[in-house]
């Protein structure tokens, strides 16, 4: 069976695509929004699976809480610990987003993400590069 960081990378790559997939269709939408949702997801699995490359598989576990994952931000902070890092910041920013969708209805300012979100993409590509 082909281990978890691999099956984690994998996955990650499909939210990837899913995220520009749903992005570059027009005629949805809610594009702006299923954009943070897969990006987010693609780059919490591919840190994760960077965690176990490095730290083993319990450093993406909760100590007090063995079968649940620790969430996106916690793995960032892990990773990129210097919260003054452009990546970083970019990263949260799309978090902020995500959040606000999920839990609310957010303004189409397309104009206003379409610069965070290709930065976050090129991030995406460079750190998949470096870690995997």
């Amino acid at each position: 069976m082909e281990n978890l960081s691999k099956r984690l990378v994998s996955k990650s790559i499909e939210a990837f695509i899913m995220g520009i997939e749903i992005y570059n269709k027009p005629t949805i939408k809610y594009r702006v929004e299923g954009f943070s949702f897969f990006i987010c997801n693609a780059w919490e699995l591919m840190l994760k699976a960077h965690l176990i490359n490095q730290n083993g598989e319990d450093s993406i576990y909760y100590s007090d809480s063995p079968n649940r994952t620790i969430t996106l931000e916690s793995t960032i902070k892990k990773i990129f610990t210097n919260a003054n890092d452009p990546l970083r910041i970019n990263l949260e920013r799309i978090i902020e987003l995500r959040n606000t969708s999920t839990h609310f209805i957010t303004e189409d300012y397309e104009r206003i993400y379409a610069p965070l979100f290709q930065s976050c993409v090129m991030n995406f590509i460079n750190e998949m590069e470096e870690f995997h």
